[in-house]
């Protein structure tokens, strides 16, 4: 039986829909809430599902992305039994004033997120990893957006993996009839005009 993902984030509010402001400053009708995540169980499926999503790739070690990459890079980590570092968006201004914890010289790196967007946060791990000797073999998300972050990591030499794409959970939320259907045309207004081609 497959997993009802977009049936789990609507009801445990962990998408939201209406106005809410991005980080990039661009106004969407939906938003994405996956830090609460771990407080499901089904969050372990969701991690089987990212285990299973990048099965064919070859890597040493898990890098997430703080914060919100974090937990799931440390469930796969623990399962697959593989070494964990973390990269951080800006460095902390003290100590060591470093952007990455974790040995990762001279090994194969998988790059873990939770959602994707534009890919900034994942440019800078993937940089990060880089810097310190790593070679970065993928990065995954649980969710795609779908809004230029594949073709930023492709132009940068790394293939974007993703548990899901938003369009396939917003598609499902649309067809079943669970959003107005004003809501639902300006949800289909935005992809059309934001989803990278």
């Amino acid at each position: 039986m497959s997993f009802d993902v977009a049936g789990f984030l609507l009801q445990n509010r962990l998408l939201l829909l209406g106005n809410f402001t991005l980080s990039s400053g661009k106004i969407s009708p939906y938003y994405l809430d996956l830090r609460r995540l771990p407080s499901y169980p089904e969050f372990s499926r969701i991690v089987s599902l990212a285990i299973n999503t990048v099965s064919n790739l070859n890597f040493d070690l898990v890098v997430g992305v703080a914060t919100g990459g974090l937990p799931l890079a440390s469930f796969m980590a623990c399962k697959m039994e593989k070494p964990l570092a973390y990269a951080r968006l800006e460095r902390k201004g003290h100590g060591t004033n470093k952007l990455l914890e974790g040995e990762v010289r001279g090994k194969a790196v998988l790059v873990v997120d939770d959602v994707a967007t534009t890919g900034t946060s994942l440019k800078v791990a993937v940089n990060a990893v880089r810097q310190e000797g790593g070679k970065v073999e993928g990065a995954l998300v649980i969710v795609d957006r779908q809004e230029g972050a594949n073709r930023e990591l492709e132009r940068m030499g790394v293939k974007l993996y993703s548990v899901f794409k938003i369009t396939e959970i917003l598609k499902s939320i649309i067809d079943r009839k669970w959003v107005e259907e004003q809501d639902a045309q300006s949800i289909m207004d935005y992809l059309v005009g934001n989803l990278e081609g």
